[in-house]
């Protein structure tokens, strides 16, 4: 499964130091494995938010919003609570 990240996230993951880059990227790689094997979805904390619309827990005050479509996972936003209420709004 293909992987594509929003402008806006790609961004916002360059200003984050090397250490974090890594982490996400490694969380990101871990969606795209385990998605779609419902047993897995545990490990990387995947929820459902809207049909077709999922989320994955960074730690507790960030994750990362993203919707899957036919082949791919893309990526829209890394935020806190407040901001992924905010995006689920604008849908």
């Amino acid at each position: 499964m293909r992987i594509e990240i929003d402008p806006g996230l790609l961004d916002q993951l360059y200003e984050l130091d090397k250490r974090d880059r890594k982490e996400l990227g490694d969380l990101i790689q871990e969606v795209r494995r385990s998605f779609g094997q419902p047993h897995l979805h545990a490990g990387t904390g995947i929820r459902d938010l809207l049909p077709g619309v999922y989320e994955c827990r960074r730690n507790l005050h960030q994750r990362l919003v993203f919707t899957a479509h036919k082949g791919y996972l893309y990526f829209h936003l890394l935020g806190n609570h407040g901001e992924v209420k905010r995006f689920l709004r604008g849908l």
